[in-house]
């Protein structure tokens, strides 16, 4: 691991107090997959071949050049993450040297929570002993359903034996730590249906699941298909009852509901989300990888800055080409101010059950929460909201209309 001191340190008195360097989270964007599922708005390209050497030179060399910028320098990776497109489809080795650039420098915290996004078709025991022995300690597969049919209508070319065959394989390659998305409201889905997921997912006895009503994104050929007429979206009554009976059937089980669309046994959370719900600042590398770093208001009055957001170029080879060039692929910058950053804290809060805290609010933009936002009292007394102890949290009305609730503080 790279050490936090200089070459020329001089060596800490035994009594003095060990002072741990402020934690960022990392995340890697891995662009190929096999096909482009016809829901999916992120990042991705369907291809058979990606030139992966190429691609990880351009990651660890971004990474050196964000990682010594304003908001990230001198902090430490607590998290990891390779998301994508489809990041098991890269050699367990590649995946291998880009976390040894990243223990190498930066820095990479020794109990970091490193996960791997994964396809259930694209892995074997073989493969993920592999990413175990690389270094990854938590895997994420998107398995969606349990039910052919309904795979075959979300466009994924898995099957229900890949999924199965890829959770045993997952236990026996050594990862303790496993994660399943399941999606809910496709079309012709029944309620009977999504119970039998929802069921399906406990008995593999999973540490974490995401469950996400299906969404029809502009620019995806679901939502060309939805309104050309050809492919209708589940009533929100169904998509109503979904939701509340996902939510019951995990908690049963001892998977708490921690955020709206997020389940995990006490401890194994996702941390890589928890900092994008957080404010904790984040490295994005990759083609179409997006970064964050909070800041403290420097500038003052109406044109203080909370905090700056980067997209990258999202065309893998453009991207490519601009971190040969000037060590960064950064194709959009924006800047946070104060009114912008304090509505983002309230809501990304609100996402989870912890819900948010006045207090830290305070301590942040220097004014008081009911103050900043008054309208919170019509929240409560309209059912949307409720104080749990001192803190905000959604009841599960507002779970219900949170995108509405959440519209409130932009």
């Amino acid at each position: 691991m790279k050490s936090s001191h200089g070459m020329n340190a001089l060596p800490a008195r035994a009594d003095a107090p060990v002072v741990e360097p402020e934690v960022a989270a990392l995340y890697v964007h891995i662009p190929w997959c096999l096909s482009k599922c016809p829901y999916c708005d992120f990042n991705s390209h369907a291809a058979r071949t990606w030139p992966e050497a190429e691609y990880a030179d351009a990651l660890l060399r971004e990474l050196r050049h964000r990682s010594a910028e304003e908001g990230f320098a001198g902090r430490r990776f607590s998290t990891v993450f390779f998301g994508g497109g489809t990041p098991s489809l890269f050699d367990p080795r590649t995946i291998g040297r880009i976390l040894e650039g990243v223990a190498r420098g930066p820095d990479l915290d020794p109990a970091a929570e490193i996960t791997l996004e994964a396809n259930p078709g694209t892995v074997t025991e073989e493969r993920l002993r592999g990413f175990r022995s690389a270094g990854v300690n938590r895997l994420s597969y998107g398995v969606q359903s349990f039910q052919p049919d309904l795979l075959l209508a979300l466009g994924r070319r898995h099957s229900v034996e890949d999924s199965r065959r890829a959770l045993d394989a997952a236990r026996l390659a050594g990862f303790d730590n496993l994660s399943l998305d399941l999606i809910f409201a496709i079309p012709g889905q029944s309620l009977a249906a999504c119970e039998a997921d929802v069921d399906e997912a406990i008995s593999h006895g999973t540490a974490h699941v995401s469950a996400y009503a299906l969404t029809f994104e502009p620019g995806t050929a679901f939502h060309r298909e939805r309104a050309a007429g050809r492919v209708r979206q589940a009533p929100e009554e169904l998509e109503v009852a979904m939701f509340e009976l996902v939510r019951g059937r995990l908690r049963d089980a001892g998977l708490e509901p921690y955020e709206i669309s997020n389940f995990a046994r006490p401890g194994l959370e996702a941390r890589h989300n928890q900092a994008y719900w957080r404010g904790t600042p984040y490295v994005g590398i990759g083609a179409g990888a997006h970064s964050f770093a909070p800041l403290d208001g420097r500038g003052g009055g109406g044109d203080a800055c909370f905090g700056r957001r980067w997209e990258n170029v999202r065309d893998p080879g453009r991207w490519m080409d601009a971190v040969r060039e000037r060590g960064t692929g950064i194709a959009d910058t924006e800047a946070l101010g104060r009114r912008e950053a304090m509505g983002e804290t309230c809501w990304l809060a609100l996402r989870e059950s912890r819900g948010l805290d006045p207090t830290a609010f305070r301590l942040r933009f220097g004014e008081e929460f009911a103050e900043a936002f008054p309208h919170a009292t019509s929240l409560v007394s309209d059912g949307l909201a409720a104080w749990r102890g001192d803190r905000l949290v959604l009841t599960p009305r507002g779970l219900l209309l949170a995108d509405a609730v959440f519209s409130t503080f932009f």
